[in-house]
């Protein structure tokens, strides 16, 4: 009884339209359980004689290219942020994984990704909203969607050929091996991509600031009050983005120091696909001008890991998420802004630590406008890291410093003019001071600054001269 009504299911008008249906539902609800429909179907095909084989591959390659380039077409229209579900950690972990396969190698991510259900969306959006170019990615889909039915519905038919004379048993073995099959294909791919480069399998844990990463818990310091911010993860770093500033409020990045690489300079400057231009700083603020995309979370400070974690990591901060405009003499002397940087990253070196680091500009409503931002005129940074008590355990370590480029900048009507580089000046301070100056909740930082709290402000904060200077 059960086999004739699946012979009559095969041999009805609407098989093909229901596998259709439910393929292309398969690319945006994880639910809808697509490669089982055409596993099912190419083993009805071949024990009853239909549907044909060849329609079972083609319609379920047809809807696969469909249900990715709606995603792709969604993507592209609503960017990564229109949604609630958007923001979840989980999908913005994945959206970050995403850009960076994406921008590595758009071919092997889009047929890796076909496989696993919620990372083929995340791919689909993600280039959508990145502007790969259409017709490219478009093409691309259409060949992993047709290796994807064909594998999927010949899977079905040698089921069907090793089952012969029950078509509603070699179905339902067709189904629990399609259902293994899947486990069995992400737990691989998951494997490789571990092996490669530790960004597939862990992208909740290694994708963003990692509050347990010193041994003691630190989570990232946040905006005071209720300023419009978004969250955006990437590898081993995170940025909170002031949608209304168009710059990070604050950024966090955690670096090993005993794992750290010395990489050549790759990556391009690019917009976050996940936040509407309109609510970042982007290239047009950068241009004919003196003005410098000062990386908050400097380059090298996520590259660590294994040497292609280090890149993927390194080559994620070019983001304009990631940048404030700077003086160019501010942002490129070696003796002041980036030295200080250097300072932090050789002590985590040097001595195989693990620290740390919070950076960002003070948003002030006094800044200067340009280009449709206000230009911050001094910056903040807090290194934190654990050292050894007594009795052995670890406690927390903090250090705060202060950056000011005021002198430096003078805006003129339709250009930043700089200034001579003696008005540079930069402070180590204690981070009670800095989170009252920039509005920023530091949590257990401020008791853990090596810089005790002084009743003054600036008149008493320790001026930089020279890496001696600076107490860690």
């Amino acid at each position: 009884m059960a086999d004739d009504l699946l012979a009559q299911l095969g041999a009805g008008p609407w098989a093909l339209p229901l596998l259709f249906l439910l393929v292309v539902g398969d690319a945006f609800l994880v639910v809808v359980p697509g490669e089982v429909a055409v596993t099912a179907f190419g083993a009805l095909a071949v024990s009853t004689g239909s549907p044909p084989i060849a329609f079972v591959v083609v319609v379920a390659a047809a809807a696969a290219f469909v249900g990715d380039a709606l995603c792709f077409l969604i993507g592209r229209a609503a960017g990564l942020q229109r949604w609630r579900w958007m923001r979840r950690p989980r999908a913005r972990a994945m959206f970050a994984w995403a850009g960076v396969r994406l921008s590595r190698s758009t071919a092997a991510i889009v047929f890796t990704a076909r496989f696993i259900p919620f990372a083929r969306l995340a791919v689909n959006l993600t280039a959508g909203a990145s502007r790969v170019p259409a017709p490219r990615y478009l093409a691309i889909v259409a060949a992993a969607g047709l290796g994807w039915a064909a594998y999927q519905a010949f899977a079905g038919v040698a089921i069907g050929w090793i089952l012969p004379g029950s078509t509603i048993t070699a179905v339902l073995v067709s189904i629990g091996v399609a259902v293994a099959l899947g486990v069995a294909v992400d737990a691989v791919l998951a494997r490789r991509e571990a092996r490669d480069d530790g960004t597939m399998t862990t992208a909740a844990e290694d994708t963003g600031y990692r509050d347990g990463f010193l041994g003691i818990r630190l989570g990232m310091p946040g905006p005071l009050g209720d300023p419009d911010v978004v969250e955006l993860s990437y590898p081993r770093f995170s940025v909170i983005l002031d949608t209304q500033r168009r710059l990070a409020a604050v950024t966090g990045v955690n670096i090993d120091g005993s794992t750290l690489h010395d990489l050549p300079r790759t990556g391009d400057w690019d917009l976050d696909p996940r936040v509407p231009a309109s609510e970042q700083a982007g290239p047009a603020v950068y241009a004919d001008n003196d003005l410098d995309r000062g990386h908050l979370v400097r380059r090298r400070d996520p590259g660590w890991g294994t040497t292609a974690e280090a890149r993927a990591a390194t080559e994620a901060t070019f983001v304009y998420t990631n940048a404030a405009p700077q003086a160019s003499v501010f942002n490129q002397s070696k003796e002041l802004w980036v030295g200080l940087e250097d300072h932090v990253l050789q002590f985590a070196d040097s001595t195989d630590q693990r620290v740390s680091v919070f950076t960002a500009p003070v948003l002030e409503e006094g800044d200067p406008p340009y280009r449709g931002i206000r230009v911050p005129r001094r910056f903040w940074k807090v290194a934190a890291w654990a050292e050894a008590a007594d009795g052995g355990a670890s406690v927390l370590a903090a250090a705060g410093f202060v950056l000011d480029q005021t002198e430096l900048i003078d805006l003129g009507p339709s250009a930043l003019s700089v200034a001579r580089l003696g008005s540079f000046r930069t402070f180590q301070v204690p981070i009670a001071d800095i989170a009252e100056l920039a509005s920023i909740d530091f949590g257990a930082l401020v008791a853990a600054d090596v810089m005790p709290v002084t009743a003054a402000r600036t008149s008493e904060w320790t001026e930089l001269t020279r890496a001696s200077d600076i107490r860690l």
